[in-house]
């Protein structure tokens, strides 16, 4: 009687906790979950969850049906960059509250990764899905994501790896300044389409104007431009708008390049460019292609 007592009460306990390891590149685009976790999980599929870091700051992710099981997906890439991820690392995923989990990120000497501590969060304040991501997609729909390429510009850069892409992420790590400076791994929609750059919530409400205004970039030739910084009503998104689109394509800017805005003047952003490929590669307007 007793034993069966322990047996049911057994089976009836819910995991809530699960630990994965990172492996490079698959791990970098997204992230499976173990279908014995689901018991925790109240929300539909697709759904959007909140990973806090050990810096306690906290990204969205969304929660997709592959052909192959369950992963987080969009925004899982933000968590890896700005958590300075890298291949072998251990995580634990606890489930804290609906749709929450915490992460802990372990370093492959078996301690807690010290730099996941300084992680600041990239994604805008309000950070939306865009609703064709949001179905049922497929293995190489997903590897390809960062690299898909369209509207007015098209890249005519090679192949790149990851090792590259992180060459260049670690490379922008080492940049040091005594003046405030934010670092943002750019999109598709960043440089080919869109053209719309959104900066970190901490860096912006902290150190720009939190009003829409002129402002201006500096690139790396010592050439200015003028931009537009854009605030939007709810004061939850700053981004770079008008004038950012000559400043990328001007510069060959490319998906997974990295880029350093360092504020030299109350106004005024200086750009710093880490680039995955070091050839440039003139990119070309897509009404160009089609002659």
């Amino acid at each position: 009687m007793g034993s069966s007592s322990r047996s049911a009460s057994v089976t009836s306990v819910r995991p809530d906790e699960f630990f994965k390891i990172f492996l490079s590149p698959k791990s970098f685009y997204k992230m499976k979950v173990p279908v014995e976790f689901f018991p925790q999980i109240t929300c539909k599929v697709p759904g959007i969850f909140s990973l806090c870091g050990p810096s306690g700051g906290v990204w969205k992710v969304c929660l997709l049906e592959m052909d192959d099981g369950y992963y987080f997906e969009e925004g899982w890439q933000d968590f890896v960059i700005d958590n300075y991820m890298s291949d072998g690392d251990f995580c634990i995923f606890k489930y804290v509250k609906k749709l929450c989990l915490r992460v802990q990120i372990f370093d492959q000497n078996g301690c807690e990764k010290e730099s996941a501590f300084r992680a600041n969060c990239s994604q805008p304040c309000t950070f939306n899905f865009s609703a064709s991501r949001m179905g049922k997609r497929g293995e190489k729909a997903v590897k390809n994501q960062a690299e898909r390429l369209g509207g007015p510009f098209l890249s005519q850069r090679r192949d790149i790896t990851y090792e590259e892409k992180m060459m260049a992420f670690n490379a922008a790590l080492r940049f040091v300044s005594k003046r405030p400076f934010t670092m943002i791994t750019m999109r598709v929609s960043h440089v080919y389409t869109g053209f719309c750059l959104p900066l970190p919530c901490s860096f912006w409400k902290a150190h720009l104007p939190h009003r829409s205004q002129g402002m201006t970039v500096r690139d790396p030739r010592g050439k200015a431009w003028a931009v537009r910084f854009y605030v939007h009503p709810n004061h939850q998104t700053g981004q770079l708008s008008e004038g950012w689109r000559k400043i990328s394509f001007t510069n060959n800017i490319e998906a997974s390049d990295v880029c350093i805005f360092e504020l030299v003047k109350p106004n005024e952003l200086k750009l710093h460019i880490f680039r995955v490929v070091e050839e440039i590669t003139p990119l070309k307007k897509e009404r160009d292609m089609s002659n």
